[in-house]
């Protein structure tokens, strides 16, 4: 759970310890409940962690400079073991976690667990098939030796405030610095506890992360987000109240197409001259 305390807005999320101070007699087979039962609960994806050796791991290893120290075999995906290479996101959970799962994973329904930190993509100028996550980068950081650059609190700041998506690498003091990189996700950062993702392009740098987390690092950065707040606020009742029209729309031209078509009423057929006998004509003439 992240939590936020300078936001005064956790609305009533707490975090409580647990301490364990004796043993207690439990029964494994009560939490299995009646077979009938079982039969009827939904099938979560399973656990799948990393094998010795991984090709994966080595991909991600070499191109991202881990450190050997790193517990790669606690990272995991929700794929079915015979599907698992094919897997768009890796996980990572600490040993105690991973016992837990481990352990518990047939017997009880486990949802999520772990934080994402690795996920796959197709582009052609990534020479890994996976990028950084910024959901995982905060504990990987410290194991990375590459693709990472350390750069002034001027171009942190242009960046996180910048509209644009696509930021001009000729823009920023660290760009000599941000090119010797190679190409994909590169990692920048002012302060160690603050790294954000980044992608880099041949000429822009986009941050991999959401608009709340500009926010978080703008703030304890120092920066009054106030206004920004303000702004986000606004597009988004925007967005909000132009989803209500375009929905408005869809609705009276759906109830138009049911209403059924109104019979045409069909023109009245021309009155046929009556043919009138020539001896009437004769009597009607004298």
């Amino acid at each position: 759970m992240r939590i936020t305390p300078h936001a005064q807005d956790t609305g009533g999320f707490f975090v409580a310890l647990i301490e364990k101070v004796s043993e207690t007699s439990f029964d494994p087979s009560a939490a299995n409940g009646p077979a009938w039962k079982k039969k009827k609960m939904f099938k979560d994806e399973p656990f799948t962690f990393l094998k010795l050796d991984d090709e994966r791991w080595n991909d991600i290893r070499n191109h991202y400079g881990v450190d050997e120290s790193f517990l790669y075999q606690n990272l995991f995906s929700r794929r079915l073991e015979s599907n698992d290479a094919n897997s768009r996101q890796l996980f990572y959970a600490n040993d105690a976690v991973k016992n837990f799962v481990k352990e518990n994973m047939s017997k009880v329904s486990i949802q999520n667990a772990g934080m994402k930190m690795f996920s796959r993509t197709e582009g052609k100028v990534e020479n890994t098939r996976f990028r950084l996550s910024q959901e995982g980068i905060r504990y990987l950081f410290k194991f990375m030796q590459k693709q990472k650059v350390k750069i002034g609190t001027e171009d942190m700041l242009f960046m996180l405030k910048s509209d644009e998506n696509l930021v001009p690498l000729e823009k920023l003091e660290c760009k000599g610095d941000v090119r010797k990189q190679q190409n994909g996700t590169v990692v920048v950062y002012c302060d160690d506890d603050e790294p954000v993702c980044t992608w880099v392009g041949y000429h822009t740098i986009a941050p991999y992360i959401s608009k709340e987390e500009r926010l978080h690092l703008l703030r304890m950065m120092g920066v009054d987000c106030a206004e920004i707040e303000l702004l986000m606020k606004s597009k988004r009742k925007e967005k909000a109240a132009q989803d209500r029209e375009a929905a408005w729309a869809r609705k009276e031209e759906a109830a138009k197409a049911a209403e059924p078509s109104s019979s045409s009423t069909d023109a009245p057929e021309s009155a046929e001259t009556l043919e009138i006998p020539e001896e009437n004509v004769q009597e009607m003439t004298e």
